[in-house]
């Protein structure tokens, strides 16, 4: 038998027969500096595309507190590399207008033999055989976190995410450069 949606005032409707599909796949991206914006509009689309849905959403999630997804243009000004611009990118300005990677933070001040009286004593990685803890010290990447969030979901719609012309996803390193690791999940029908 043939699924045909019905149009109405609420948006399409699809009959209690449509199979609901549900696709989940994991990638990892090299980042290689702080304040880095990497595309990753496409790899949305080919998760899309795996899934088979055609009308749905795609929620997409990095596996890290340090690193974050943003929708908005991949525009040199607006998200650099400063390095290469020669000046601070608008949004590097404003994250570190928020919170900058120069002021002091208690998350950084780390309990171990070297600073016994640390005040961060929790969520830490295993002390080397000298009892030191060699952690990042990444208080402000944690406080941009608060501005560029872990998750976003988006519309599938006629099987490709629906956007707008000059919107793209980044991956955005708040941190340093490391391996990050991201999920797509697509359900729909």
């Amino acid at each position: 038998m043939r699924c045909i949606a019905q149009e109405s005032n609420w948006g399409t409707i699809l009959p209690m027969n449509t199979q609901y599909i549900s696709h989940l796949e994991t990638n990892t991206f090299q980042t290689k500096y702080r304040a880095q914006f990497i595309t990753i509009t496409e790899d949305v689309q080919k998760a899309i595309e795996k899934s088979g849905v055609t009308t749905g959403t795609i929620t997409i999630q990095t596996h890290h507190t340090t690193a974050g997804l943003w929708v908005n243009e991949n525009e040199k000004n607006l998200i650099g590399p400063s390095e290469e611009l020669g000046y601070e990118s608008d949004i590097r300005k404003v994250l570190d207008a928020f919170a900058s990677p120069m002021d002091e933070y208690g998350h950084n001040d780390i309990a171990d033999v070297r600073n016994e009286g640390g005040k961060r004593n929790t969520h830490l990685c295993e002390p080397d055989e000298n009892g030191v803890i060699q952690e990042c010290i990444n208080g402000h990447a944690h406080a941009h976190a608060l501005m560029i969030h872990p998750s976003i979901t988006l519309i599938v719609s006629e099987g490709k995410w629906l956007k707008g012309k000059w919107q793209e996803l980044m991956l955005v390193e708040l941190d340093h450069d490391r391996e990050r690791t991201v999920s797509f999940l697509v359900q729909g029908v």
